[in-house]
């Protein structure tokens, strides 16, 4: 199951794990952003006191991945829920 969710302004990595945290988005879930959203992302997680990103990019075990499917638009994002068996 997957929804589309309307952020309302920019997807940042505080944005991120403050609607995965109120939202109890699961580890294993997946988070899909337009794929300009997701280079600001790589941006920021480069030019961050952490380091360089590792790719894809894990939040709080919540993968963020950028849509190939050119359906998601520019603030929007997908929240994928793993199904588990």
């Amino acid at each position: 199951m997957s929804t589309l969710v309307t952020i309302g302004h920019s997807i940042t990595f505080p944005v991120l794990r403050d609607y995965i945290i109120t939202h109890r988005i699961d580890a294993g879930d997946s988070i899909v952003v337009h794929p300009n959203d997701y280079e600001n992302l790589v941006r920021e997680v480069k030019h961050s006191d952490t380091g360089a990103a590792g790719l894809p990019i894990d939040l709080l075990g919540v993968r963020i991945t950028h849509d190939g499917t050119d359906t998601i638009p520019i603030g929007k994002m997908q929240v994928i829920k793993n199904e588990r068996l």
